[in-house]
């Protein structure tokens, strides 16, 4: 089973999309139109 870190967020033409969450939060996280990620610090998660 896969475990999400929520929220989650993709677009709607992607809502019936297996995804696999290979990072967290934002790498730049500094684009002053988006707030998405503001309160998650950039993580890579272990893929074993």
């Amino acid at each position: 089973m896969l475990d999400y870190d929520y929220p989650l967020y993709r677009p709607p033409s992607e809502g019936k999309s297996l995804i696999f969450q290979v990072t967290l939060g934002c790498s730049f996280n500094k684009c002053s139109y988006c707030d998405m990620y503001r309160t998650k610090e950039y993580q890579e998660r272990p893929l074993g």
